[in-house]
Parts: structure tokens; sequence; C-alpha cells
């Protein structure tokens, strides 16, 4: 019976992760030709979800960047995130990691600059 349980746990887990998620930053409607990255990230409701988030700091931190006339700045470092991250390629962890750190550098660029 615990067998049976752990399993139905775990392929409840697994579904919630393959499920198909949305993207913030970018559309999910067409896959074709996209990086494997960001077709992982459509396929992932965790990752799905990080790249909301992480869209939401990105905004602030442009919004913030317009006072210091460091708009530029910002969005040459996201750019730069961008092929670290499609760097990954499908890698689940790899491109978390790229997320939760990126995460972390808007947020503290927001909240010190």
């Amino acid at each position: 019976m615990k067998i049976l349980v752990g399993a139905i746990a775990a392929a409840a887990v697994m579904s919630v992760a393959m499920a198909p998620a949305k993207a913030a930053s970018f559309s999910c409607m067409e896959l074709e030709g996209r990086p494997a990255a960001e077709v992982r990230v459509c396929n992932s409701r965790w990752l799905g979800a990080l790249d909301e988030r992480m869209d939401s700091w990105y905004r602030r931190a442009l919004e913030r960047a317009r006072y210091f006339d460091q708009t530029v700045t910002v969005r040459t470092a996201q750019r730069s995130w961008i092929a670290e991250r499609n760097a990954c390629g499908s890698n689940f962890f790899c491109i978390r990691r790229a997320y939760v750190d990126r995460i972390r550098e808007l947020k503290n660029y927001v909240e010190h600059v």
C-alpha cells in the first residue's frame, strides 16, 4: 500500500512538472524553431512560474534603471543572461539555476540601486 501511495505521489509530481505552462517574457504559442530552453520553460509549470517572476523583476529593474540612465546596461545584461539560459539546452536544473540567479540579481539591483 505504501508503495502504491508513493508511486501515485511521484506520478502527480511529474505530471505537474511536465504540464504545459505559460511564460511571461516570451510567447509559448509558436515553439517551432525556439531555443530548447524556451521550449522547456513553456512545458514546465515550475519554470514558467520562475519566468513570470523573473519578468516581473526585470520590468521593475528597467523602471528603476530609467532614473539613473542605466536602461541600456540592464537590457544588455538581460540579453547576456538569455544567452546563458539558452546554453542550458533543455536541462531543467540548469535552467532553474539560471532563473534563480537572475531573479536574485534583478532583485538586488531594484532594491539597492
